[in-house]
């Protein structure tokens, strides 16, 4: 059976930092529903996003902004560090495109 490691993101730039050849970007994306008793709900989760291609991380680096309407296509990955009992595990969320589509005033 074939698997499939894809996610879809669309939101807004919050922070973008470059750590050497990499750019990791928050990006927020908002949920609305409406709670047991009738009242409308409204949250902001902030999505982790890595850029590895070094010259797409460098773009987004010197171009992106706060605020700024991006879509990005991801897949997950995880990341160990430690070793033994101590060894740890994160997940990342690692973009294959990420573009930045218009700032939030254009939203």
């Amino acid at each position: 059976m074939r698997s499939i490691n894809r996610l879809t993101i669309l939101g807004h730039i919050g922070n973008v930092k470059t750590f050497g050849k990499v750019t990791k970007v928050s990006v927020a994306t908002n949920r609305n529903w409406t709670d047991a008793k009738g009242r409308k709900q409204e949250r902001c989760d902030w999505v982790p996003v890595t850029i590895l291609d070094e010259a797409q991380a460098r773009w987004i680096a010197e171009n992106a902004s706060k605020g700024d309407r991006v879509y990005a296509e991801a897949r997950v990955g995880e990341t160990s560090y430690g070793e033994g009992e101590d060894r740890k595990f994160t997940v990342d969320i690692i973009a294959t495109t990420f573009n930045v589509m218009a700032g939030r005033e254009a939203a």
